[in-house]
């Protein structure tokens, strides 16, 4: 079987697996042949795709990580706000991917808009699962992070739907209310003494970023527990790649490259390797570009082929990524995936990531390849100005109207980054953000980063839509998911 959007769906094309609605009730059964009415019904309930059987792809077998059925009562319990059931899942989730013997999370998350935050909750929890086994955690320790991932959204839903499902961007009281999610969902679970600490504490801290940038306390690196990080790792990867009214869905690979970014800032490096290989960035059956502009379907993308899978060609020809003579290939998109390209933005994730206001940008770096690479990808997005030494832009600095974002390297041969700062400071006060560039994630690097009143961390070699996100995110006081 093989996974088609939703628009490509055309009568006579054969259903592959069962369509349900946010109740578990079954719309549109396995096996049958779609018309009109089919088509229809399942674009007025939003779903994105569904799974079909043809002829291409009649061996390719895809069986759900968990039960469509243990997935149903995930998200009734969810839904319902029901704790003793939410155990129970727990268990059952646990035991279901233990007995999989091979971990790949294969199926397409087919789910309608209306159904977000139950599903999202149980992706979570699966995802969770799935980097924890990978990080050879015990069997009572994946059930732990699974209730976790149940239960870390509890809090939206007492969150108004007017703020929830905003078709745009929220204000800055808005986002307040939101980031109250996380402290709501762990008031409903700290009284429960049968619940532990461990999973308590990743609901109320899934938020949190290794760097003190997160919310509600702000808390730093050794301060966050294992199952939140996973956790943090897990809700983020999900929210990407996810379909919102506010925003298109990241491809796969751009959402990895986000978190990649992120490693040591915001998220433990060790779980994002864990996710990418246990978390396929196009699941089996996916069909996909590649860069000669063929088109093929998934077959195989079991542990390292994650990265390089085995494809079929559209002809019935096998085509294995990993294989020498096809180094020069790689995957570009899934077939009618809407792709934002990473430098040109299209309309759509301007709105996301661009506030109203176009900001202006002052990068600082000795190095004039840095100076280009940083301002092609965002001279789009924002007004920039770049300067080659920290002199420069003082000079430019006493006589230009302020940038709203200063970019900075922290190794120049004339004096260094956090120097550089003190005299900007001289210059500007403490209101424009300055973002440290670094080479490596070292702590006491970044520590000494935070004392100067570093508002974030760049690393190199750069990952732009990380950097992207990490610029809003500063400038608006808006994460990029919520």
């Amino acid at each position: 079987m093989r996974y088609i959007k939703i628009e490509d769906a055309r009568p006579g094309m054969q259903l592959a697996y069962n369509m349900y609605d946010t109740d578990g009730h079954t719309l549109i059964c396995n096996g049958s042949v779609l018309n009109e009415f089919y088509i229809k019904r399942l674009i007025e309930y939003g779903f994105d795709g569904i799974y079909i059987t043809d002829e291409l792809s009649q061996d390719i077998e895809i069986n759900p990580v968990i039960t469509p059925e243990l997935r149903t009562e995930g998200l009734v319990c969810v839904r319902e706000s029901n704790i003793d059931k939410c155990k129970g899942v727990s268990r059952r989730i646990v035991d279901q991917i233990l007995n999989k013997g091979v971990l790949s999370l294969d199926l397409t998350d087919l789910r309608s808009f209306d159904g977000y935050t139950y599903a999202h909750s149980v992706n979570v929890a699966v995802i969770s699962c799935l980097i924890g086994f990978g990080m050879k955690l015990k069997e009572e320790e994946l059930e732990q992070l699974v209730m976790a991932g149940l239960l870390h959204d509890l809090g939206k839903l007492v969150i108004p739907r007017s703020i929830l499902n905003k078709d745009g961007r929220l204000t800055p009281e808005e986002y307040e209310v939101m980031k109250t999610h996380a402290s709501i969902s762990y008031e409903l679970i700290k009284e429960r003494f049968d619940i532990s600490s461990n999973v308590k504490i990743a609901v109320l801290h899934h938020h949190e970023n290794l760097d003190g940038s997160g919310y509600p306390d702000g808390l730093e690196d050794d301060e966050i527990t294992l199952y939140t990080r996973i956790l943090h790792v897990a809700d983020v990867y999900d929210a990407l790649v996810s379909k919102r009214p506010y925003k298109l869905p990241y491809s796969p690979y751009e959402a990895c490259e986000y978190l990649m970014g992120g490693g040591g800032i915001m998220f433990d490096t060790s779980v994002v390797e864990a996710l990418m290989m246990y978390v396929p960035f196009y699941p089996k059956g996916t069909q996909v570009v590649l860069s000669d502009n063929s088109e093929g379907i998934i077959v195989d993308n079991a542990g390292k082929r994650n990265l390089r899978p085995m494809i079929r060609g559209l002809d019935g020809t096998m085509i294995d990524l990993q294989e020498p003579e096809n180094y020069n290939l790689t995957i570009l998109r899934g077939s009618n995936e809407k792709i934002i390209d990473p430098t040109i933005e299209e309309d759509e994730r301007n709105k996301m990531l661009v506030p109203y206001k176009k900001y202006r940008l002052m990068i600082i770096d000795n190095m004039l390849i840095n100076l280009q690479a940083l301002k092609g990808f965002l001279q789009h997005s924002y007004f920039v100005d770049t300067v080659s030494s920290p002199s420069q832009a003082i000079m430019q600095l006493k006589r230009q109207s302020e940038p709203d974002l200063i970019i900075l390297d922290m190794d120049m041969p004339e004096m260094n980054g956090i120097e550089a700062a003190e005299k900007i400071r001289d210059v500007l006060g403490e209101g424009v953000p300055i973002v440290f560039v670094i080479d490596s994630n070292d702590k006491g690097l970044m520590a000494r980063c935070r004392r100067a009143g570093a508002a974030g961390f760049i690393v190199r070699p750069y990952k732009p839509t990380y950097i992207k996100a990490e610029i809003k995110r500063i400038l608006t006081g808006r994460e990029v998911v919520e």
